[in-house]
């Protein structure tokens, strides 16, 4: 497929990268997905890895991951007034819900809500970010071309399923319902995946020696497709394969948040917004990821002493139901702020800024 046959002038890398300094832009493509890689294979290859780097990407990246969220919604009181069902009623139906479904079905329904949403969650937040790096380069005729959407979620749909397929019966400890496939079905998806990632490296390829679409882009769906086909196909452990795939949305998560409020708050402190816009200023990055950090330990640290000593006096397993909650209140409201369509969230990340 061919759309179209002008040679365009290749973008200035001003108008390609999406981070300040284009090393930002070379960590977030690259780098991300090679340690969430290294990690994986680590705690595949070598078992007794596997709950060391699992603490470690839950208080290091998953935990941070969730609070960043709340830098957008909820630093600040008038972020709180807008965002007020997201913060109150939004959580209790959630974990009514949840509750619920635990009473009818125990833990097999809501881990197996909990493995598919997230796919879902891990590939939507892929395509934006691939969307971020499309519109920013003027790739936005290629990016959004069906036959290149397709492929884009083809590669993460088929790698998932023959992940799920292979007879997995737990997931974290936690009971989860799969359908068992035959091995010609699940080769099936894997020529569907491979085909899928050669229609496009054709196509992108061509795109990319003409230049309608940039590098960065380029290099950014390439990430996409290596580390899905990777987590899911290469290891063929479902824990590991979530693992290594979490790592990378956690990292990535954290820095697109940190972007969007960095050119956000470009233009100095916010009275209404004086917390986050001041965390968020040129040259402040380590004390952004410190103060997050922080707050994101002691709020897990004491849930954690909460559920713990819950769960022993009741033996309910309060740990699934209230991280479960946590989870899909994240899944909603990730779907609700980070619209690319909406004006304000495209100015604050493809405008270029100091």
């Amino acid at each position: 497929m061919i759309l179209n046959n002008t040679m365009h002038t290749a973008p200035s890398y001003s108008q390609q990268q999406l981070f300040p300094a284009i090393s930002g832009d070379y960590l977030f493509i690259y780098f991300i997905p090679f340690i969430a890689i290294v990690s994986g294979l680590c705690a595949y290859l070598i078992p007794d890895w596997f709950e060391w780097i699992l603490i470690a990407d839950l208080w290091i990246l998953g935990y941070h991951h969730v609070i960043s969220t709340f830098t957008r919604i909820g630093f600040d009181k008038k972020s709180a007034r807008e965002n007020w069902f997201f913060l109150a009623p939004l959580p209790l139906m959630i974990i009514a819900v949840v509750c619920l479904i635990y009473s009818f079905t125990n833990a097999a329904l809501i881990g197996s809500v909990y493995l598919y949403w997230q796919w879902y969650h891990y590939s939507r937040q892929s395509e934006g970010v691939a969307k971020s790096y499309g519109m920013k380069g003027q790739c936005k005729v290629f990016a959004t071309h069906s036959g290149q959407r397709i492929a884009f979620y083809l590669v993460p749909f088929t790698t998932f399923v023959y992940m799920i397929s292979a007879g997995h019966s737990h997931f974290l400890g936690i009971p989860i319902w799969t359908v068992a496939l035959p091995e010609s079905v699940r080769l099936v998806l894997l020529a569907i995946c491979f085909s899928a990632i050669i229609y496009w490296m054709i196509n992108g390829t061509r795109a990319l020696l003409r230049k309608e679409i940039t590098p960065f882009y380029f290099g950014y769906v390439l990430t996409h497709f290596f580390i899905y086909t990777l987590s899911y196909v290469v290891i063929n452990d479902i824990n590991c394969s979530w693992l290594t795939i979490n790592i990378w949305h956690n990292a990535q998560y954290i820095g697109f948040v940190w972007l969007f409020n960095r050119k956000r708050y470009a233009t100095g402190i916010e009275k209404d917004h004086r917390v986050i816009s001041f965390l968020s200023q040129p040259g402040r990055l380590l004390i952004y990821l410190g103060a997050c950090f922080t707050l994101s330990t002691v709020i897990y640290f004491n849930l954690e002493a909460i559920v713990a000593s819950t769960t022993l006096s009741t033996g309910l397993p309060l740990a699934l139901l209230i991280y479960a909650t946590i989870n899909f209140h994240h899944y909603i409201v990730d779907s609700q702020i980070w619209k690319l369509r909406k004006p304000a969230i495209q100015k604050n990340l493809l405008e270029t800024q100091g």
